[in-house]
């Protein structure tokens, strides 16, 4: 069989596994594949089911959208949201087949949600959407108006925030009948149920000044009947999905200390602490990761899991990224040693457990977009086999992984990916791509847009430089009030070292790079001229103006303080791309979409007309209604027309 190069149309052709869930008994896993339509410029997604033979069924058919799947307790039915015409509602079909229906007839938003033990309630988290005549848009058009009181009123991917906030609520299976427990101030996320269904640990920011306190996160009790609520104190600071223990006594929890804190070169951590309050402990306190999925690729996994108690309730599960890898831990709580159970030279984006040996893992590779596998006692099986005629009708490139010495003496790591047929006689084009975040990684994860380039015949060198996470906190924090400093120099290097290598044309090379990636290719084209041509997207380009991103009120906590006190004005000035455009001569293309309100549209069209002034080669694409998201999950035809815009960009300066 004769295989193709990697082209940008090969999104419509890969099948992304999202999210999965194992049954009670451990045999089955339920799952859902989602996919591109180039015609509808829509994603769909389906629900399925395999057994532990690996023999699928599939389960909701058609053009749907079907998130956040979970089985009852007793193994007899599988929930799911369904997304339909703009409406949610929780819907059902039982687990041995069937028609699916709906279990509510809701006017608002669901979020994350569990069954209650007893299988006649479901906890959910949801936002109740309230009439409003003149704020709530007729079909095609923008609302009256936009009543704005608070710093944080907007966020990327949804727009302008509404005044309702999302609480937790408590659903009656049989009649679809809605009941809200939680009236947090600032909304309500949940945590779990208790084993014996009788309480809800939830966590939720319940300071008058909460724009300025964000992360002062609490977690409370409340029982599923209602009423009073409970505070367990904890440690000041950020905490997210606290689950119980398995007898009910303890919960644990994702968090860590210093709340002013905001830009996430900090470590989180596992938090052990009684139901009845009392000094909570910090698991991995010495072991020096972030429990955190920060992989970046473009193929839009998002993992949204919560640690797992074993069932003896010895030992805590959660994923963390180290060096490239996203692996599946264990962390015992008496002695507090971390193991790694599962996840070498790849990615494990999502896991499910049984509470006794079986895990179900959502995994993806250099070379696979994503499949499942089920470990039991130590032995792997894959349950699913999505793309494997894609996989083999593509000459999908592995990367050779490659360190180096940067900033500080400190080993850098880095991956190079070669076009196919490659020849060491010849001399190719080198394409550097660096990740956003700061606190980010690349890593053991196929990317879509790396083959496409690789595959139109450049050398594509993609690493983790200071400020990346996987490789401790004070790697992390190198970034720290010095945006751009130590990873120019990880990054030059590591050029450097390649370009020694007789097959690399050091006369064409190119820069790219999205968000803080973007942020960094402004910053080396105005330090130096070594490339001949760059692609910025979605990118910072004023620390001044910047303060308007979603977030940016937060950045006085990362840097000196705000920027309009005097002392600190120059400071933010020095560590803007903007301030060096005049030293810029490479030819840039920017991308930037309209509706990013991470990295505003402003930021994009102040570099654009900066060097336009300049009388300097440059390019603006700007795509309507997308957000920061584009690349991994914008409108299907807009993302493949940013791939055409990159790769024409840089045909027409690398292949002269």
């Amino acid at each position: 069989m004769r295989k193709e190069r990697v082209n940008i149309g090969d999104l419509y052709k890969i099948e992304f596994l999202r999210e999965i869930a194992l049954s009670p008994d451990g045999n089955k896993v339920a799952f859902t594949v989602e996919w591109m339509d180039s015609q509808k410029n829509k994603y769909y997604s389906n629900l399925f089911m395999v057994n532990d033979k690996g023999r699928v069924r599939h389960f909701v058919r058609g053009k749907k959208d079907i998130k956040r799947i979970r089985w009852s307790p007793d193994g007899e039915l599988i929930t799911f949201v369904l997304t339909d015409k703009d409406k949610q509602n929780l819907w059902a079909i039982p687990a041995s087949g069937g028609e699916a229906y709906a279990i509510t007839d809701a006017k608002g938003f669901f979020g994350n949600y569990l069954w209650t033990p007893d299988c006649r309630h479901i906890v959910c988290e949801f936002t109740l959407k309230k009439d409003d005549k003149d704020r709530v848009p007729e079909k095609d058009k923008p609302p009256l108006y936009h009543h704005v009181r608070n710093m944080w009123y907007k966020l990327d991917g949804k727009g302008m925030l509404p005044e309702e906030k999302q609480h937790i609520w408590i659903v009656r299976v049989r009649s679809g009948r809605m009941t809200q427990l939680t009236f947090g101030r600032n909304g309500d996320d949940l945590g779990d149920v208790s084993p014996d269904g009788r309480r809800i640990v939830f966590t939720s920011n319940r300071n008058e000044r909460f724009e300025e306190k964000m992360l002062y996160v609490d977690l409370f009790l409340v029982r599923v009947t209602g009423g009073k609520e409970m505070k367990i104190g904890t440690p000041p600071g950020p905490k997210a999905v606290p689950v119980f223990s398995p007898d009910g006594k303890h919960i644990a929890y994702r968090g860590r200390l210093y709340p002013e804190e905001w830009v996430g070169w900090r470590s989180i951590d596992l938090w052990y602490v009684s139901v009845k309050g009392g000094k909570a402990v910090n698991l991995t306190k010495s072991f020096d990761r972030t429990f955190e999925a920060l992989m970046v690729d473009d193929l839009g996994h998002y993992a949204h899991t919560r640690p797992v108690f074993s069932g003896d309730g010895n030992y805590i599960h959660d994923i963390t990224t180290d060096h490239g890898d996203c692996g599946l831990y264990r962390v015992h709580i008496n002695s507090r040693k971390v193991v790694k159970l599962a996840g070498m030279n790849e990615r494990i984006y999502a896991f499910d457990h049984d509470r006794r040996n079986t895990w179900a893992l959502a995994i993806s590779n250099t070379g696979d977009p994503g499949n499942l596998y089920l470990l039991k006692e130590g032995s792997r099986k894959q349950l699913t086999h999505l793309n494997r005629k894609y996989v083999k009708s593509r000459r999908i490139v592995q990367p050779e992984e490659i360190y180096w010495r940067g900033f500080g003496g400190h080993e850098i790591h880095g991956w190079l990916l070669k076009p196919p047929n490659f020849r060491s006689t010849r001399k190719y084009p080198l394409i550097v791509q660096i990740h956003g975040g700061p606190h980010a990684a690349y890593g053991n994860s196929l990317f879509h847009e790396f083959q496409v380039l690789a595959a139109h015949g450049y050398l594509v060198f993609y690493s983790n430089p200071h400020g990346s996470v996987g490789y401790g906190e004070k790697f992390a924090r190198a970034l720290h009030k010095r945006w751009g400093i130590p990873d120019t120099h990880d990054l030059l290097r590591g050029i450097k070292v390649l370009t020694r290598r007789k097959y690399v044309d050091r006369n064409r090379m190119a820069v790219m790079g999205g968000s803080y990636g973007g942020f960094m290719t402004n910053w080396l084209i105005g330090h130096t001229n070594i490339f001949r041509a760059a692609v910025t997207m979605r990118s910072v380009v004023n620390m001044l103006s910047f303060s308007t991103s979603d977030f940016g009120f937060a950045l006085s906590k990362e840097f000196k303080g705000h920027w309009w006190e005097n002392r600190n004005f120059h400071f933010y000035w020095d560590m803007s791309p903007l301030k060096y455009v005049k030293r810029i001569r490479t030819p840039l293309l920017i991308i930037h979409s309209e509706q990013d309100h991470r990295c505003p549209i402003g930021q994009a069209e102040e570099l654009f007309l900066a060097l336009k002034l300049h009388g300097r080669d440059v390019e603006m694409v700007r795509f309507p209604v997308e957000c920061h998201e584009l690349s991994r999950h914008g409108s299907p035809r807009r993302r493949e027309k940013r791939l055409e815009f990159i790769l024409d960009f840089v045909s027409r300066h690398l292949k002269k």
